[in-house]
């Protein structure tokens, strides 16, 4: 028999996630909030397969692309909890997901530009905000230009005549 109730999970900042648990859909809330898929190797060892977040949770799981897959590593049961807030549900998926690192899992959002994720397959996909967004290391007082584009810009257009 399986102990159906609660079960705490806790983040990578310490800090502790009281899930529901549960085995059918139809015990799943028509509320937001984070749901963990959950395999269970004995009778009290849990390892996540895959968190995610949902506004819907009842919506979002009764067909989840990710339960066949996460079914194929050994997911029996599903944990949720209700998060009102989209913030809220963000902070809390990428709070278990660092510290659990589930296989399913590929993508993680970095907190800053160079915090790059630990975990292989999370790094993946990943780039730094310095990456993304093309910046170059040129120190800021420096003029936009380089000196070798402007000499040729000279060249280009000729030295200008004085009028007489």
């Amino acid at each position: 028999m399986i102990p159906y109730g609660w079960h705490v999970w806790r983040g990578e900042t310490s800090r502790r996630y009281r899930f529901k648990i549960t085995k059918t859909l139809e015990a799943l809330p028509d509320a937001g909030g984070i749901y963990v898929m959950v395999r269970r190797t004995c009778f009290f060892f849990l390892s996540p397969v895959y968190i995610g977040k949902a506004s819907n949770l009842q919506g979002r799981l009764t067909d989840h692309e990710r339960w066949p897959d996460a079914r194929k590593k050994g997911a029996s049961e599903r944990h949720y909890l209700c998060i009102r807030s989209e913030s809220k549900r963000q902070k809390i998926e990428e709070d278990l997901i660092r510290q659990y690192k589930p296989k399913l899992n590929d993508m993680l959002v970095p907190r800053n530009s160079e915090d790059a994720p630990r975990h292989k397959k999370l790094s993946r996909g990943w780039m730094s905000a310095k990456q993304y967004y093309s910046l170059n290391d040129r120190p800021s007082g420096s003029n936009s230009t380089p000196k070798r584009e402007r000499i040729d810009n000279r060249r280009k257009h000729g030295k200008r005549k004085k009028a007489a």
